[in-house]
């Protein structure tokens, strides 16, 4: 019977090749769109799954707020303390991990220095998480000091077809690491990143001022804790979220703040996180909810064209129904044809699919910065999730024109009586709305996300971003203190270089971030959290930066670099201060020492970072010590030339470090590059649901012009001109999209205002974007059914009337 099903399914589409064709390019695009949102979107749910103890792990943070705002800093690490802390005084933690970034240091292989993603992990690492070890004791192999454990990738790459195993390899130049373990490589769905793990015994050998029972000033240290089997989460986070305050109310009180520590699952935090994550890369849980609502739509876009073409030509195939009622067909098996039908079609669909969504990968993984191969398209989960995503839309798109095909009457079509119902008619109008309002609220959806991003790229910044060259000498300064000047000197003497500054932060490159300050004459409650510049003399002038009260820096003036400090307005209005002339002779404490002194200048705000943010209160010191990044100022004309002879001069002064430059203007782009990769997803599922719906369309005004070919024939014969009867065929459809108009302009336009209340620095929505995308719209509806319509007027009258 199946089989029987299958055959005739097959001879109605070859008799109806146009029709199927039009579905099988409509389903073949949803289709295609559905699995590559599939394989992103199992990916991203995928992540930290494979772990044996994930219900029992829990990354803990620190959240601190102000007394008197209520403001609220969340942190990703933790006191130095904390961690000890939890495991002694709470019974319900099995095991706490200690973890601390290495990547400062760099590999020494083959007299080159690398840099690599390096952490300090303690031996829970290797218990706590299911990374397996391929080599080495797992008991051991994290436990001594200079000990180390390598990725296989890391491994056959320090020792190429040998064994790695009791091997020593050197960090910074100096340190030496025993290789203890060959860890499985780390699989890419793992929130958890590295190279090298370091044995944390070994990172207070290298930081004396390290201890696990005092610093909880130091926020700078990660932590994983287990909990035992049966504990309650919502028990411990009551019991154990004071742990700040039970330890360092002193201090939190002179800082002005109030401490908790926060316990986020293993499971949300890569996607549900919303703090840093500094052991690997961090995702989002809002853009798989709107690719996969984007992949829906598209899907149900293709769908509503099998439905609208399938109940459309429901009249050609009243007789086949008839006649197999007269002879005893059921419903049911009506329906099971029917269904069958859609299922071969959407079968087939799915190999053309296949094949567009190898061709579309290379640029789905450049839209979402993913690394996906054909490969992965064959995995178990994915191959499950497309035999699903058949049999979904074999329902959606064939059930409905089953039901209304089975239940036709065979007297009335036995007798030529069937005519289309005007509430099939009505339903075919409601759903080509339906795609038109989702085609043109991507679009809407697109125009404006493009629209803030040109805003905020063209918005003046503050600062001169243009024609300077950043050289990032942190590693190699951390070896060679000394030759930083005579590095600088150099540069700033080359004919084409304006201005040289050495600094610790630059636009889209941040100082020391929520550093507690204490302006002069407030009270310990009042602390500010400012973000720490460490400057030179020269980093206003390289910068182009406007000074409005006081003075800059300058080693004319010695006594100011040693204590004097520069603000932004929004520092000296943060503080207190009337005016930024007020400000001048200000001090400034910190619990910390950073920043702290007098206040020598005030400059205009800038934008430290994008236009998303409110600019926040800024703090600079003279302090070329604590710096590591040069920013050159250079004639535009001698970019090569500066790049060639800069790369010359690095090697002389910093033999064996790479030179790492980027330039600023470049640099400071990739903060918008969450809005440029929603453009990018917008504007390319607004073509694909462009191009179903037009699909659709043009499906559906063939079968109209079919219908309509005597009534054609008519109107010509007696003087209906190619205007009018394009006009008459057309208007139908013209109104349609005015309707979608009116339903997705405000709906845009509500969705539009709530996303930019997101930022700082926005657009108002214009109307002419509306405008814009109406027009767009109607010119390729117009477009669209004109090929038909005119055909159809221009057809000679005897040809349609002849049977007549």
């Amino acid at each position: 019977m199946l089989f029987n099903y299958i055959k005739i399914a097959f001879r109605s589409i070859l008799k109806f090749k146009g029709y199927a064709t039009i579905n099988l390019l409509g389903l073949a695009l949803g289709l295609a769109v559905g699995i590559l949102i599939m394989l992103y979107v199992f990916d991203e749910l995928s992540y930290d799954k494979f772990h044996a103890n994930k219900d029992r792990i829990y990354r803990v943070e620190s959240l601190f707020y102000k007394n008197a705002s209520g403001e609220k800093d969340a942190i990703a690490t933790n006191a130095w303390p904390v961690g000890v802390t939890l495991k002694k005084d709470f019974p319900e933690v099995e095991s706490v991990l200690y973890a601390k970034s290495g990547s400062m240091l760099l590999l020494n292989h083959n007299d080159k220095r690398l840099k690599q993603r390096i952490h300090f992990v303690s031996p829970e690492f290797l218990s706590m998480f299911s990374f397996p070890l391929v080599k080495g004791n797992p008991d051991k192999a994290l436990t001594e000091p200079n000990t180390a454990v390598l990725t296989e990738s890391m491994a056959e790459k320090l020792f190429p077809g040998g064994d790695a195993l009791n091997k020593n390899i050197t960090l910074a130049d100096t340190l030496q690491f025993m290789v203890t373990g060959i860890l499985k490589d780390i699989p890419s769905n793992s929130h958890i990143q590295l190279d090298i793990a370091l044995s944390f015994s070994s990172y207070p050998l290298l930081d004396k001022y390290f201890t696990y029972d005092e610093g909880w000033g130091n926020i700078n240290v990660s932590n994983y804790i287990l909990l035992k089997e049966g504990t309650d989460i919502e028990t411990f986070r009551a019991k154990a979220e004071n742990v700040y305050t039970e330890h360092a109310s002193d201090m939190l009180k002179q800082w002005g703040t109030e401490g908790k520590v926060v316990f986020t699952p293993l499971s949300d935090i890569y996607l549900r996180a919303t703090n840093e994550n500094r052991m690997g890369s961090t995702g989002s849980i809002d853009r798989v909810y709107l690719v996969s609502a984007i992949a829906a739509f598209v899907i149900l876009l293709a769908c509503i064209n099998f439905v609208n073409l399938t109940t459309a030509r429901s009249v050609y195939r009243a007789k086949e129904v008839g006649l197999r009622k007269v002879v005893g067909s059921t419903r049911s098996i009506l329906i099971r044809q029917f269904l069958s039908e859609s299922f071969v079609l959407t079968c087939i669909a799915l190999l053309f699919a296949v094949t567009l969504a190898g061709v579309l990968l290379p640029i789905f993984n450049q839209l979402l910065d993913k690394y996906y191969t054909l490969n992965t398209l064959v995995s178990p989960a994915i191959l499950a999730g497309i035999a699903c995503l058949v049999i979904v839309v074999t329902f959606l798109s064939g059930y409905y024109p089953a039901w209304v095909m089975s239940g036709l009457r065979p007297v009335e079509v036995l007798k030529g009586k069937m005519q289309s119902s005007a509430r099939g008619v009505q339903l075919r109008r409601t759903l080509v709305v339906f795609q038109f309002v989702i085609s043109l609220s991507l679009v809407l959806g697109t125009l404006i996300v493009i629209n803030q991003l040109r805003f905020m790229q063209q918005q003046e910044l503050g600062f001169a971003k243009d024609e300077i060259f950043v050289v990032n000498a942190a590693r190699a300064r951390s070896v060679n203190a000394e030759a930083y000047e005579t590095f600088r000197n150099e540069v700033r003497s080359l004919a084409f270089v304006d201005d040289v500054t050495f600094t610790n932060s630059l636009p889209g490159n941040p100082g020391w971030l929520g550093q507690v300050s204490f302006p002069e004459g407030k009270s310990g409650d009042d602390a500010i959290s400012v973000e720490y510049m460490a400057v030179d003399d020269h980093y206003m002038q390289t910068l182009g930066l406007e000074l409005i009260a006081g003075e800059r820096f300058s080693k004319d003036h010695a006594a100011l670099l040693k204590d004097g400090l520069v603000l932004n307005e929004t520092a000296v209005s943060d503080f207190g201060w009337a005016s930024p002339e007020e400000a001048i002779g200000k001090k400034i404490t910190s619990p910390s020492g950073y920043p702290e002194g007098e206040v020598i200048g005030v400059v205009k705000d800038y934008h430290q970072f994008g236009l998303q943010q409110n600019i926040g209160p800024m703090v600079m010191d003279f302090n070329p010590n604590a710096s590591y990044m040069y920013a050159i100022r250079y004639k535009a004309a001698d970019t090569q030339q500066l790049i060639e002879t800069l790369g010359t001069l690095w090697k002389k002064h910093f033999p064996g470090y790479d030179f790492n430059y980027f330039f600023l203007d470049q640099d400071f782009e990739r903060q918008y590059q969450t809005e440029q990769k929603l453009v990018n997803v917008f504007g390319l599922f607004s073509v694909v649901t462009i191009v179903i719906a037009m699909i659709g369309l043009l499906g559906l005004v063939s079968f109209m012009v079919l219908s309509k070919t005597k009534e054609i024939g008519v109107r010509k014969v007696l003087g209906a001109d190619i205007l009018q009867i394009t006009t008459l065929l057309s208007k139908e459809f013209i109104v349609l999209v005015v309707v979608a108009n009116v339903i997705a302009i405000p709906l845009a336009w509500l969705t539009a205002a709530r996303w930019l209340e997101n930022y700082a620095t926005r657009i108002s929505v214009n109307p002419l974007v509306f405008i814009i995308a109406f027009i767009v719209l109607l010119l390729i509806t117009l477009v669209t059914i004109s090929f038909q319509t005119v055909k159809a007027a221009s057809a000679n009258p005897v040809d349609s009337l002849r049977s007549e």
